[in-house]
Order: structure tokens, then sequence, then C-alpha cells
């Protein structure tokens, strides 16, 4: 078919407020659909959009996902801190362990980076929670009853005691401070064991744009172990909790930034002294009390878990599960010798 001048003239008009409208659409949409657009191949400039979905452990939208997340053990002594990759994990677990300090347990799942440590041992109650959202465990170094535990085979793991190629010492830290592995390639083992199978990866439930948590006041909260204090800060702009420990502010090795989080979940459990070097048994499905602090507030509750192979299920005051803010999330599992207070 053939056009007249003004029969084209008017085509590309058309033509261009139609690219002007795709445009404002998709900078509009872009805080939805950003996450979703990945290039089709390298020197490809036209994004293609995958299905959405939403990532179980923080809620956000995002256009893919591993097959399951894996966890490492991590130092948190004072000659280990500061940690490299702790912020890009969705949630951070800090667990007490022998001689009043305590361990972080960072579950890495949307974002692996390229430095992560420094690597310590396992605990039996490292694995327990490791078991709920079906992860490979990774670490460097046992207690007798957590070599036991890992050699039954409940769960996948890596050992830098049979594995440690991937693993090596930093200089810039005195050991056994100084135990850092790459993220990609814990990935690249985990394919080569056939570990990548498509897991259940469990889910927590969700805030909507327009719904509040309503609860006490708690802007300033102090979660101090006996050799660490930490403390976390509100930022009302940002909506999202500023870590410090022992006074100082918090951070990333890898990037020099204080390390913050959307949600703060207290875990209360009940831990005796297992053997003569003061190594601790918890029971993770004992269940208890619980506090969630989000938004700037307090919501109290319990935490209650089915088996070792079921995720912990967090219910407020009316047995209601309580809902997160979405974005990452501190879980401070805390006994008798961890004092918690907030304001």
């Amino acid at each position: 078919m053939r056009y007249n001048k003004e029969q084209v003239k008017k085509r590309h008009t058309r033509l261009k407020i139609l690219v002007i409208a795709l445009v404002i659409l998709v900078i509009g949409g872009g805080a939805v659909w950003a996450t979703t657009w990945y290039k089709s191949g390298p020197g490809s400039d036209w994004p293609k959009i995958k299905e959405p979905m939403t990532n179980p452990l923080t809620g956000e939208v995002t256009a893919e996902l591993p097959s399951r997340p894996f966890v490492l053990s991590t130092d948190n002594s004072d000659g280990a801190r500061p940690q490299s990759g702790i912020s890009k994990a969705d949630i951070v677990y800090e667990f007490p362990v022998e001689g009043g300090i305590s361990r972080l347990e960072p579950i890495y799942y949307s974002q692996i980076p390229d430095v992560v440590g420094p690597s310590r041992s396992a605990r039996p109650y490292f694995v327990d929670m490791a078991r709920e959202y079906k992860a490979v465990f990774v670490h460097h170094g046992w207690s007798p009853q957590a070599k036991k535990y890992l050699e039954s085979n409940v769960i996948p793991y890596i050992s830098a005691f049979t594995y440690g190629n991937i693993f090596y010492r930093t200089s810039s830290k005195a050991a056994p401070h100084n135990s850092y592995t790459n993220g990609k390639d814990i990935w690249k083992l985990i394919k080569e064991k056939g570990w990548d199978k498509q897991q259940d990866v469990r889910r927590f439930q969700f805030l909507g744009a327009e719904e509040k948590q309503r609860g006490d006041k708690a802007i300033d909260i102090d979660i101090n172990y006996r050799t660490n204090k930490n403390n976390y800060k509100y930022d009302a702009k940002t909506g999202k909790y500023k870590r410090s420990v022992n006074g100082k502010p918090y951070k990333d090795e890898a990037t020099d930034k204080q390390v913050t989080t959307s949600n703060i979940l207290v875990q209360k459990v009940k831990s005796k002294v297992l053997d003569d070097k003061g190594r601790l048994k918890i029971n993770m499905t004992a269940g208890g009390n619980a506090t969630l602090f989000t938004n700037g507030v307090a919501v109290k509750g319990k935490w209650s878990r089915k088996d070792l192979d079921s995720p912990t299920i967090f219910v407020d005051q009316n047995g209601k599960e309580m809902k997160l803010n979405v974005g990452t999330t501190w879980i401070q599992v805390v006994d008798g010798g961890v004092e918690v207070k907030y304001k």
C-alpha cells in the first residue's frame, strides 16, 4: 500500500505519540518492572520481560531466583568484624554460642556476593535453622556434635576441611578470624554436586502497600549479648533500622557502608551448656516468646515450629502471623543471657 506525504506525516506523528506514551509507562512503572528486566544476551540492548515473582524471604519483586539459598556460618568476634558480604544477605541470624559471644548465620538467596566471610565453625542449632530454608550449609570447622549431625546427611553442606580449594586466608586479619570464600565458587560447587534442584523455600508474610504494623514505640533498640552490644536506630525517612555494634556503626567490609534492615525479629529460646567447652544446646522447635520490630514499633507475640523441616511461624498476641516490611530481616536468637530493651 502506498501513502502520500500527508499520510506519512500523520503516521509518523502517531508513532511519536505512541513512543512517548510507552516511555512514560515504563518510567512510571519502573519501580515494579525494573527488577524483572534482563538483557537477552551480550551486546543486546533490548530488555525482555520475564514473569515477575516475589522473593519469599524479602517480599521484593524479582525476575529470577536460584533454586535454593546457602548459609555461611560467619565469625562475629571482635577480630572478625567487619565481615564481607553481609549486606547482601536476605536474612541474617545471630545466635549465642559458648563464652558469651555470638555467631552470624547469613542466608544468601537473591544476591550472590563475591567475597563472604570470615567463615567459622558449625553448631547443631545452626544446621537446624538451615533446614527450614532448604539451604546448603557452608562452614569452616565444627563442634563434635555438629560434625556427627552433618555427617548424617540431614542437609547438603560444604566444609572447608573437604573443599579447602574454595576457601582462603587473608593477611588483613589474624587466624582463625580470616577464612573467606567466594559466593560464585560456592554456587559452582553446588551445581557440580547436583544440589541445585529446585526447593520449596519457606515464605514469610509481608505488609501490603497501605498496611502498617501497630505496636509500642520502638525506635532505639538494644540487643546485648555478653561480649557484643547491638543497637538498632530507626530512620523514619528510609523506614529502615541502622545497626551498630559496641557503639560503632556496623559496616560491610566490602562496601564500607553501614548495614541496615527493614525488620528485626527477636526469637527467645532456652539454652543449656552441653559440654566442658561451654558449648550450648538450643531446641529450635520448643517455641517461645517473640518480638517483631518494624516501622518503628514493637509487636509482641510467640514463635512455634512443627518440626525441623518445617518453617518457624511468628504470630502476634491475637494469634495472627506477623507481617514483615518488604526488605531484609535480622533474626536475633536470644537466650537468658541476652538483654533486650527498647524505647
